[in-house]
């Protein structure tokens, strides 16, 4: 079944190759790709769609929201008096009008101070910091599951405030918590044992990351979320270890490919939609047909899966 399945995706792809690029200034969906069925991956924008409004805005936000968006990734840490806000950097500087770092403005201060960089930013004047309350509320009214990175800014102190407002939230058991702080990390689950916690890995020696799967195996994490600078050979030894995988940032359809071969399906983009592809009308058929073939291939598996639990059932018995 998979072989014939494969030599078809291959066919597609063969033909495919006489198709036109989409122009540069497009958005591409991920689905795009002859080799990754429509809705088999999970797309989490990275920082809000921030290739098309500014990041960590509530206009990028609701852009992921429009988009069709599994997930919006945001960057939090409390300001100086305690409210947890959306910033990526420690600083307001390169996003902002103003100076400063986060954890040493007050909420005010940085209420004060308007959006004036990132992509299209003239197109959303007046824009202000969102605090992570908002975030949260966008998420929910667009259905998208909050992807919350918290900052190395934050300390462990801070855990309790944010497991508190995050628990308070109706919607909780939609949210993934990730973060490079291996302290954090283990806090944060231990205040929060059924949220998904994944630790964040770059660009690190290769110990490094064999040391961060065995953190998330002695502090009950459930995940890595990786850069796309790794290999088959990583991912493997995660998931070995029983662990889930998450990988950043993934903007062209080619790597997004790799990384799908490869047994990932959680994908973190600045660029790519999780849109059901435009294309021409040979371009469409065979999206279809790569679509219909992948349905079937998954039912099979459950029929497959179901008789074997039913023949083991039966020997059970006898």
């Amino acid at each position: 079944m998979k072989k014939t399945i494969s030599m078809l995706l291959a066919v597609a792809m063969l033909f495919g190759c006489a198709v036109p690029a989409f122009a540069a200034d497009e958005t591409l969906s991920v689905y795009s790709s002859y080799k990754i069925p429509t809705g088999s991956a999970r797309m989490t924008a990275h920082r809000g769609y921030s290739a098309v409004a500014p990041e960590n805005t509530l206009p990028s936000f609701r852009k992921a929201g429009e988009y069709g968006f599994w997930g919006a990734e945001c960057d939090t840490s409390p300001t100086a008096d305690g409210v947890w806000v959306i910033m990526h950097d420690d600083t307001v500087d390169r996003m902002t009008d103003g100076t400063g770092k986060v954890n040493e403005l007050t909420y005010a201060e940085i209420q004060a101070l308007t959006v004036d960089a990132g992509n299209n930013v003239e197109q959303y004047p007046d824009t202000k910091v969102p605090t992570l309350v908002e975030y949260l509320d966008v998420c929910r009214e667009f259905n998208m599951h909050p992807v919350i990175e918290i900052k190395g800014s934050a300390k462990v102190e801070d855990m309790d405030s944010l497991a508190a407002l995050l628990s308070a939230r109706e919607e909780k058991d939609r949210f993934v918590i990730i973060t490079f702080e291996s302290a954090l990390a283990a806090k944060i689950k231990e205040l929060m044992p059924e949220t998904p916690v994944y630790l964040l890995i770059g660009g690190a020696p290769a110990e490094e990351f064999l040391s961060g799967i065995q953190f998330c195996l002695d502090n009950g994490l459930d995940g890595i979320d990786f850069a796309c600078v790794w290999g088959k050979d990583m991912i493997n030894a995660t998931v070995d270890a029983g662990l889930k995988t998450m990988v950043w940032t993934i903007d062209d359809v080619k790597t997004a490919e790799q990384y799908y071969k490869w047994g990932v399906r959680d994908f973190t983009t600045n660029a790519l939609t999780p849109a059901k592809p435009q294309g021409n009308v040979f371009q469409r058929v065979v999206w279809k047909l790569r679509d219909v073939f992948y349905s079937f291939s998954k039912a099979f598996e459950r029929i497959i899966a179901a008789g074997s639990v039913m023949c083991g059932a039966r020997i059970i018995c006898q």
